[in-house]
C-alpha cells in the first residue's frame, strides 16, 4: 500500500518491520535468512518511545522501515468500486468516505485496494478504503526521521498479514484468527487476495485465559466459546455463500503477545469443524534463539516488512 509522499525504496540488506497495536509498538529486524531481532514493550508501556530506546541501544540506524498502523489511527470501509483505473481508485474513493468519516475529507489520506474479481461471484466491484488521519501520517515520518530510519512503506495489518500468508502459500482459502485480551479480528484470505475482515467481540479473557493461566472452564467460559464459534461459523458461512468463495480450508490461529492459546484450540476446532492451527513461524522465518516466539504482533510486523525487497 503505497501513500502519496512516499519515495522509492532503497537498496537495504536489512529491514525493520514495525507494527502499532493497542498503543503499544512491536518491532522486527528482518534479513535475508529471517527475523535475527526483535522488540517486545513493557506492559505498561505506550508509544514509540521504548522503540527509539531499543534502536539505540542497539546502534540500529540508515534501516529501510515499513510501519503497520494500530487499528486505532484508521477506519477501513468496505465500499463499492468506481469504474477507474487502480491508480485513481484512491482519489476517487475519498468523496465516497465523506459520509462514513467523521473528519474533514482535506484532514485524512485515502489508500483503496480492490477485492478480487472473483468476489461476489464476479457480479460486484467492491474495494477497502483505508482512511487516515495526515497528522498521524506525518508524525511517522518524523520520528523515522528523528530516529535515522528510512520509512518504506506505512501499510494496515489486514495487508500485512496477507504479505505473510502469501509467503507461505497455502494451498485452501485460510482464516487468520488474532485473540487480544477483551476482542479478536479474523481474517479470509485465498490466492493472495483479502476477500473479508471481521471484529469478534470476544477475547482471551473471555475464554478463561488471564496471566497466563487457563482457569477452569465454567458455564460462562463455555458460552463465551460457542459464541466466538458462532461468529467464526458465521464468517465463514458469508466467505462461502455471498462471497462466492467455497469453504474455509483451515484457520491459523497468532499466538497472542502474553498468553498461550493452544489448549482452548481443540474445542474450538470441533465446534467450527474446521480444522485450527497454531501459525508458527519458527522453522520459516525465525532465527532468534528458541523461546521467542513470533507472537501475533511480531507476526504482523514481520508480515509488513515482506513488502520491502532487500538487496541481494
Amino acid at each position: 500500500m503505497r501513500w502519496p509522499w512516499q519515495k522509492q525504496k532503497i537498496d537495504n540488506q536489512r529491514c525493520l518491520g514495525i507494527e502499532l497495536h493497542n498503543s503499544q509498538a512491536f518491532a522486527v529486524l528482518r534479513d535475508a535468512s529471517g527475523v535475527v531481532d526483535r522488540y517486545l514493550p513493557d506492559s505498561d508501556e505506550q508509544g514509540l518511545d521504548g522503540i527509539a530506546n531499543w534502536l539505540g541501544k542497539q546502534g540500529y540506524q540508515q534501516l529501510a522501515v515499513t510501519i503497520s498502523l494500530d487499528q486505532r489511527d484508521y477506519e477501513l470501509h468496505l465500499v463499492e468500486a468506481p469504474q477507474v483505473p487502480d491508480e485513481e481508485l484512491s482519489d476517487a474513493l475519498r468523496f465516497r468516505l465523506k459520509d462514513l468519516v467523521n473528519k474533514p475529507l482535506e484532514d485524512i489520506a485515502v489508500q483503496a485496494f480492490r477485492l478480487p474479481a472473483d468476489a461476489y461471484r464476479g457480479r460486484m466491484d467492491m474495494a477497502f478504503a483505508a482512511a487516515i488521519e495526515k497528522s498521524r501520517i506525518r508524525q511517522l515520518v518524523d520520528w523515522c526521521e528523528q530516529n535515522q530510519l528510512i520509512l518504506a512503506e506505512i501499510t494496515i495489518p489486514e495487508l500485512s498479514m496477507l504479505q505473510l500468508v502469501a509467503e507461505i502459500e497455502p494451498e485452501t482459502s485460510v482464516g487468520v484468527l488474532r485473540l487480544d485480551p477483551a476482542e479478536g479480528i479474523l481474517y479470509l484470505y485465498h490466492n493472495g487476495g483479502l476477500y473479508l475482515t471481521r471484529p469478534l467481540a470476544v477475547g482471551t479473557n473471555d475464554l478463561g485465559l488471564q496471566d497466563g493461566m487457563t482457569d477452569e472452564l465454567s458455564l460462562e467460559t463455555d458460552s463465551r466459546m460457542e459464541k466466538l464459534a458462532l461468529e467464526l461459523q458465521r464468517s465463514m458461512d458469508y466467505f462461502e455463500s455471498q462471497l462466492g468463495m467455497g469453504s474455509v480450508g483451515q484457520i491459523w490461529a497468532l499466538i497472542p503477545d502474553t498468553i498461550e492459546l493452544d489448549q482452548v484450540l481443540p474445542e474450538l476446532e470441533e465446534a467450527v469443524n474446521t480444522p485450527i492451527r497454531t501459525l508458527s513461524l519458527d522453522s520459516s522465518f525465525n532465527r532468534m534463539p528458541a523461546g521467542m516466539p513470533l507472537t501475533a504482533s511480531l507476526a504482523t510486523a514481520l508480515g509488513g516488512s515482506l513488502s520491502y525487497e532487500l538487496a541481494d
